[in-house]
């Protein structure tokens, strides 16, 4: 469940509302007003978007959790700090609107592109129809990048970050979807519509005007006048405090203007005389407005019957906390020709589809948050201007470490596709010259080994071929201690002129044993001689040497000890 809330930041009083859309549809889901502390000179710098008391009030809701930092807001940039102006373009395509516009206005700014924030806003009227095929009637507005920043830095630095910033006209527009005008006040139930809307919203500084016809957009226009200029004009008239000129430019009654009044005194009715007075200016520049912008017949005869005219006329809707001003509804009749109209939630058109708007009193709340209704609900036609577009954009640092992220992702990726490609490569030229070393080795293996059979492999096959050829190189005298090399050196040191039958000979490890029959006792001194002149034989010891039984021949036995050549003591060739 997605949930916006709609800031109406105005000088007198900071409004919201908070709307929640999910699978069910939109339900409203807290409203607030806080009153914004100040005095009577206090005023809305063009530098300065928020004044102090606008800060402090935010704070104050913020701490109370009215506020939640980081809930996506959308507020409203007021209309006397934009600059709007309408332009006609021979195409529709968004694309190329959007590329156009900027140099469309160029001409008419005292300000470079690059220092100004634009965008704009589709128009539909009734005088499209006579334009060229084609052709886009367009509101653009563009706003000064240096106040912008400001204003959208003082909002983060208080942990509002809006997803949207827009202007306060358009906002009366959205409202206007959800919440159409009726029938006028006191007309026949089987009367026509009204042939134009006229909202407006009286704030403390300003007043927006939003017109529209038969639900489509038509113009739109910001007055800078609103209840302070009324509250003012008491102050100064009667020599009063600001509180006491604001408490009683509320108890006066407009329709009872010169006329007194027993609550208030004599005051009362002077009050609404000052009233009356000081509204000639406003109410002046609404009509002028109408006149240069709405010239259809349909009005003209309602000025003509002074408001009395046909069902089908304009109607005007008086919204915003200005607007509760005693009598203002006649004196605004009176003085346009409009008819008065009034709004119920939920009577007709997209407000049947909120929930939760049986909770308003019907009475007065939907006028006082007309701005943050409009802010709060989800555009019913299209995207509304906004200005966090560009460097603006909402989520701009999550966007920049987003594409870093993605930089940063997209190098790995490269990286580890050089380094995987690398790997490769040198695997495949290790394999490579693995098999070539194996099929070189398979080739010597047979040479080798050409007796050998199913080989698979040649390692442990000559291996296990080695090891075999050592066992029996051993014993056919292959190595220095061999059985075949002892007895080649007994039979050395044997004079060659003695004759010696041997009968066993046993050689067990470097033990040596002989039993053998010669010719004589002489012959077996010399045997033992020649074996005692060998180095290698140690311990040379003669036994049971007889005479044969046939007298002809002496046995005997020989026990010695073999040492090992380079282990005898004596020192061997190099």
């Amino acid at each position: 469940m997605q949930t916006s809330i709609g800031l109406d930041i105005g000088q007198h009083s900071i409004k919201g509302v908070r709307i929640s859309q999910g699978f069910r549809g939109l339900r409203l889901v807290d409203f607030f007003e806080r009153k914004v502390p100040r005095s009577g000179g206090e005023s809305l710098s063009p530098t300065d978007l928020l004044t102090p008391g606008q800060i402090e009030t935010l704070k104050t809701l913020i701490s109370e959790g009215r506020i939640r930092p980081g809930e996506a807001a959308a507020v409203s940039l007021p209309g006397q700090l934009v600059s709007t102006r309408e332009t006609t373009v021979p195409f529709t395509d968004p694309k190329k609107l959007r590329q156009i516009v900027p140099y469309e206005v160029e001409s008419q700014l005292p300000f470079d592109l690059e220092e100004v924030a634009i965008d704009y806003q589709l128009l539909h009227s009734e005088a499209e129809a006579a334009a060229p095929s084609g052709a886009s009637k367009l509101l653009v507005s563009v706003v000064p990048k240096v106040g912008l920043r400001k204003y959208l830095a003082t909002l983060q630095s208080l942990g509002v970050d809006p997803g949207s910033i827009g202007i306060d006209s358009l906002s009366l527009y959205t409202f206007s979807q959800y919440f159409p005008a009726g029938r006028k006040e006191g007309s026949p139930s089987g009367g026509g519509l009204p042939a134009g809307t006229l909202v407006i919203d009286v704030g403390a500084s300003k007043t927006v005007l939003c017109h529209f016809s038969k639900g489509k957009l038509d113009w739109v226009r910001t007055l800078p006048m609103g209840g302070d200029l009324l509250t003012e004009a008491i102050q100064q008239a009667f020599d009063l405090s600001w509180d006491e000129a604001e408490k009683l430019k509320m108890e006066a009654d407009l329709n009872k203007a010169g006329l007194g009044s027993a609550a208030l005194g004599s005051r009362g009715g002077g009050a609404a005389e000052c009233l009356r007075k000081a509204l000639i200016p406003w109410l002046t520049e609404i009509e002028k407005s109408l006149r240069y912008r709405t010239p259809s017949p349909g009005r003209a005869a309602g000025l003509a019957a002074g408001g009395n005219g046909a069902g089908n006329e304009s109607v005007f809707y008086l919204c915003g906390g200005g607007g509760a001003l005693k009598g203002l509804k006649e004196l605004l009749s009176e003085s346009v020709g409009l008819g008065p109209v009034a709004l119920h939630p939920g009577a007709a058109g997209k407000a049947a589809s909120v929930a939760g708007l049986e909770s308003v009193n019907r009475d007065s709340a939907v006028h006082v948050y007309a701005q943050a209704l409009g802010l709060a609900l989800p555009p019913a036609e299209g995207p509304l201007i906004n200005f966090r577009q560009g460097e603006f954009v909402f989520g701009k640092e999550t966007i920049e470490k987003r594409n870093r992220l993605v930089s940063i992702s997209l190098v790995a990726l490269l990286l580890l596709g050089l380094m995987g490609g690398d790997f490769y490569l040198h695997y495949h030229q290790k394999e490579k010259r693995f098999q070539e070393l194996k099929s070189e080795l398979r080739e010597s293996f047979t040479a080798t080994f050409p007796q050998a059979r199913n080989v698979s492999n040649e390692v442990e096959q000559a291996r296990a071929a080695i090891t075999e050829l050592n066992r029996t190189g051993g014993f056919l005298g292959v190595g220095e201690e061999s059985p075949l090399l002892v007895l080649k050196e007994i039979s050395a040191s044997i004079p060659k002129e003695v004759r010696i039958d041997v009968q066993e000979l046993v050689i067990d490890g470097s033990k040596v044993r002989i039993e053998a029959q010669t010719d004589s006792f002489e012959s077996v001194d010399r045997i033992r001689g020649g074996l005692l002149k060998v180095a290698a034989f140690k311990e040379v010891n003669v036994s049971d040497a007889k005479v044969a039984a046939d007298q002809s021949r002496v046995g005997f036995r020989i026990q010695m000890t073999v040492t090992p050549k380079g282990k005898s003591g004596e020192k061997q060739p190099s």
